[in-house]
């Protein structure tokens, strides 16, 4: 609970400090969402067909943004999504809080628990230009054990090399976790030899150990309707390590 009063201290800080200045600077702010047939992220699958809304305010390379993911099936769960970052020639660091349903029986979005409950938030640090993107993102606050209980620190790197072909945008993406990430047991019905039973099974967030666990290509045709851009994407997302891959498609709605 402190840590997390403490982040939420220096966002405020920043806002109070930056206000005077900003209203004599240009902001940028932007809004747009976007419609997936499956939601999936960093090769795990979180739900089917979801409305993914977001906006985003950035003054002189900070960033703040809210987003967020609903699913049209009653079994898929809600998320909202927090971010403060700082970009510099390329370089960016910031945090991200996760709140998502399903996680704690209440769903309660001001239950803030270091080890257990609806919140999970992560650093991150990153260099993006235009040829490739490296990031990193740690896990340090919310349920991020490891089996034995130990505090996972679950870590995730991914990369990202863009490229032009055909008259679309496309992006080749690679992530991997370099060490046991937090789990969480999950009950799974199995075929055994005296019929199906339930069986509770180690749930990894990335994975047991050192693995490559998301593998992606996206090409990206950009339209335009008027004043809207509407980006249109289609996607072979694939889990190395769970040895799944599965088909994406979307279209993203941008004012501008």
């Amino acid at each position: 609970m402190k840590m997390t009063k403490t982040l939420t201290l220096a966002v405020i800080t920043l806002i109070s400090l930056a206000t005077p200045t900003m209203a004599q600077d240009d902001v940028e702010a932007s809004v747009e969402a976007a419609l997936v047939s499956k939601y999936m992220w960093r090769g795990r699958d979180l739900g089917g067909i979801s409305l993914q809304p977001a906006a985003s305010v950035s003054w002189q390379g900070l960033t703040l943004t809210a987003s967020g993911s609903t699913g049209f099936n009653k079994d898929d769960g809600e998320e909202i999504d927090l971010q403060l970052g700082y970009s510099l020639n390329g370089f960016n660091i910031g945090v991200i809080d996760y709140w998502h349903t399903g996680v704690d029986t209440e769903d309660r979005y001001m239950k803030f628990d270091r080890d257990e409950g609806p919140h999970s938030i992560e650093g991150y640090l990153g260099y993006e230009c235009r040829y490739f993107g490296l990031y990193a993102y740690t896990m340090f606050w919310g349920p991020d054990q490891k089996v034995n209980g130990d505090r996972a620190y679950s870590t995730y790197i991914e990369a990202t090399v863009p490229f032009r072909l055909g008259g679309l945008d496309w992006k080749l993406k690679a992530g991997i976790t370099p060490f046991e990430s937090g789990s969480q047991k999950v009950k799974k019905v199995a075929q055994t030899i005296l019929g199906l039973e339930s069986l509770w099974v180690d749930d990894y967030l990335y994975a047991e150990g050192p693995a490559c666990v998301m593998a992606s290509i996206r090409a990206t045709k950009q339209l335009r309707l008027g004043n809207v851009k509407l980006p249109v994407f289609a996607e072979i997302h694939a889990n190395p390590y769970l040895q799944r891959t599965n088909m994406l498609l979307g279209i993203t709605v941008i004012p501008f």
